[in-house]
């Protein structure tokens, strides 16, 4: 475990008698691009929410750099370094594209919310706020409404936010979600940038095999809540047991094989 950022051991959630992840036993290198992939309802957002804190497990842990986060909340483990995006954008849409940025890095800074009306006086986390905005391809709105950003571009500031929050772990939800052709290179440009940068261990959860298979050092595929497979692109790709679940094919009978 010394040597993952994150694992987890028997995860498991169950709403009634549905069983949304059942008993995922998942690692991640640090530094690590990792995706993970899966048919609609596989439980890939679920997980997400699992690792994040939104959800609490049925049973089963989750340790990050050791640490087991059992009974642990969003805020306490968005502390400990853990950054989440969601598939619908989460930006606060009267304030601007700067402001939204500022105001998270004011957050990790622990500068006092009562000076807020006198911002000017921290040009360090304006600054800051400026840098990561060029990180996203978005320093030229920085004075615009987040509220009037295309969707792309909204997608665009709510990872800006989440690099201000200087988390460890980024988990980005379908980041693509929702955005028409056009918009996504940029994204997917942004992200490609992020992984070339360093600084942050990525688990991706996205839909876009092409871009999945462009990004990812590791894919790890869930069906039907279980961990199916888990290792490099090639290996996943050429896995049987992984074309017989996206093809709709023998998954229950090669599972108890």
């Amino acid at each position: 475990m010394a040597d993952h950022l994150l694992t987890t051991q028997g995860l498991t959630i169950q709403f009634g008698g549905h069983v949304a992840v059942s008993d995922v036993d998942f690692q991640l290198k640090p530094g690590t691009f990792k995706s993970i992939i899966g048919p609609n309802g596989a439980g890939k957002t679920t997980f997400f929410n699992l690792i994040s804190g939104q959800l609490k497990a049925t049973r089963g842990a989750v340790f990050f750099k050791g640490t087991d986060l059992t009974g642990k909340g969003v805020a306490a483990r968005a502390r400990m370094g853990i950054g989440r995006s969601f598939q619908i954008t989460n930006v606060l849409p009267s304030l601007t594209v700067l402001e939204n940025v500022r105001m998270a890095a004011q957050a990790v800074s622990g500068v006092s919310f009562r000076l807020f009306s006198h911002y000017r006086k921290f040009s360090a986390l304006e600054q800051q706020a400026h840098e990561l905005l060029k990180k996203v391809h978005l320093d030229s709105q920085a004075d615009k409404l987040a509220k009037n950003l295309s969707h792309g571009d909204k997608r665009k500031l709510e990872i800006a936010i989440l690099l201000a929050l200087e988390p460890e772990l980024l988990l980005l939800d379908e980041p693509t979600a929702g955005m028409s052709l056009e918009e996504v290179p940029a994204i997917i440009e942004v992200i490609r940038e992020l992984k070339a940068a360093g600084g942050q261990t990525i688990l991706l959860i996205e839909h876009k095999i092409d871009m999945v298979l462009d990004l990812s050092d590791e894919l790890a595929v869930l069906f039907n809540g279980k961990l199916l497979a888990d290792g490099t692109p090639e290996e996943i790709m050429n896995n049987d047991l992984v074309q017989s679940a996206y093809l709709g094919g023998l998954y229950d009978d090669a599972i108890k094989s």
